[in-house]
């Protein structure tokens, strides 16, 4: 009986967790499951044992059958309370998980964005701060494009530090990592499995996304929503670090930026090799 219970228990099959509130998500997908289970037992029992009770015989006649009251009765009040109950012992995680109101203090605040085929981030330099972008200021919406896919705006120093990775995602463990999800063209939708985390990025609008995880290493980023003929290809893979691993990966952005942005010296002068030649 247990090695009928694993095979059917596609729990068995879920990534590992590393979430701070994934095991809370996992009992509730549980419950869900195995009453869901529960219900195509029970209900296609009754309909096998009906088949065959009622199956065809030549001396039954059949007959009219208006239906009964208490029956239908009994059938809609006891889903209602069965998905009430649910609800009610869902809510709370739901609301931890999904609620803006409820999105923690980020120790790391990371802007995203989807595209067709893959991911952007954007992180704040070493000020730790955003410049002007168009998640903080909508008027800074005019100034994306395909060089500039977060409406960086050039002028404004608090940003002069920002860098932007494509499909390279790194997180601290045990901090509160808070993501502002968007997307460029489609609807795409940011889905870390081993995180517990799967949320729609709508173009125009800012979704919060945020999650803690207590274990380091590197995992899979997908994107769970249809979004076009190369949708296969939009997988990605994310790294947890410890927090000085962390810090010494934005030290080496941070060097890069400051390099790129820097005054690189002009070129020597080409010598004048006719000249030289001229005087042999």
């Amino acid at each position: 009986m247990g090695d009928i219970l694993h095979v059917l228990d596609m729990l068995a099959w879920f990534p590992e967790n590393i979430s701070t509130f994934g095991a809370e998500l996992d009992s509730l997908f549980a419950i869900i499951y195995w009453v869901s289970v529960a219900i195509f037992f029970l209900t296609f029992g009754i309909l096998g044992y009906f088949l065959v009770k009622y199956r065809y015989s030549p001396d039954r006649k059949g007959y009219n059958y208006h239906g009964n009251n208490i029956v239908e009765i009994t059938w809609t009040i006891l889903p209602t309370f069965l998905f009430a109950a649910i609800g009610l012992y869902s809510d709370d995680i739901w609301e931890r998980t999904k609620y803006s109101k409820r999105v923690p203090t980020a120790d790391v605040e990371i802007l995203v964005l989807g595209k067709q085929f893959g991911w952007l981030f954007l992180y704040p330099g070493a000020d730790g701060s955003f410049g002007r972008n168009a998640y903080n200021d909508r008027t800074a919406r005019s100034l994306m494009s395909a060089m500039n896919p977060f409406g960086m705006d050039s002028t404004d120093p608090a940003g002069a530090d920002d860098f932007v990775t494509e499909n390279q995602f790194r997180v601290p463990v045990n901090s509160n990592v808070v993501v502002r999800g968007s997307s460029i063209d489609v609807l795409h939708s940011f889905f870390l499995p081993h995180a517990r985390v799967k949320q729609d990025v709508v173009p125009g609008t800012w979704m919060n996304i945020w999650f803690n995880l207590f274990k380091t290493g590197k995992y899979e980023l997908a994107c769970a929503e249809l979004c076009g003929g190369g949708h296969y290809a939009m997988r990605a893979e994310y790294q947890v670090m410890s927090k000085a691993g962390y810090d010494a990966w934005l030290d080496t952005k941070n060097a890069e930026v400051k390099a790129a942005r820097s005054p690189q010296p002009a070129p020597a002068a080409p010598a004048d090799t006719a000249a030289v030649a001229s005087l042999r």
